[in-house]
């Protein structure tokens, strides 16, 4: 099993992989993140955690960067038995957008990002061929 985190600041988007089905979970805020995490690896059989990267269009602005890499480090000491990848997620906020107007919905950030983070799940399944 697949889990896609989708980490901010302050909250933290999750979307999983469930028997071909790529199913936005919850918004979680940052401070609970590694208990609901942990919920969902023994509830879920999670194996492999896929982690976005925010990389901005010009590679200028690193503080979000390395405050999810330093994020990434510590699952990885956390859940030395799971697999944590990283993938690039520059794009998935903006397919979210267009997926809420296609939709005719108003703009929504919890909407939104709850798209995205299934997004940066499906991003990396594809890349891997697995979906």
């Amino acid at each position: 099993m697949y889990l896609g985190l989708d980490l901010w600041d302050k909250r933290c988007w999750i979307a999983i992989f469930l028997e071909w089905i790529i199913l936005p979970k919850e918004i979680v805020a940052r401070v609970k993140i590694i208990d609901c995490l942990k919920k969902y690896i023994r509830d879920y059989n999670i194996k492999i955690i896929v982690v976005w990267l925010p990389f901005d269009l010009y590679w200028k602005d690193k503080r979000q960067l390395l405050k999810t890499k330093k994020f990434i480090e510590k699952l990885k000491n956390i859940f030395p038995e799971l697999k944590i990848e990283e993938i690039d997620e520059r794009f998935t906020s903006f397919e979210a957008d267009n997926i809420l107007k296609q939709l005719g919905k108003t703009e929504n950030i919890w909407k939104k990002d709850a798209i995205s983070a299934s997004f940066i799940l499906e991003t990396y399944l594809k890349e891997k061929k697995l979906y």
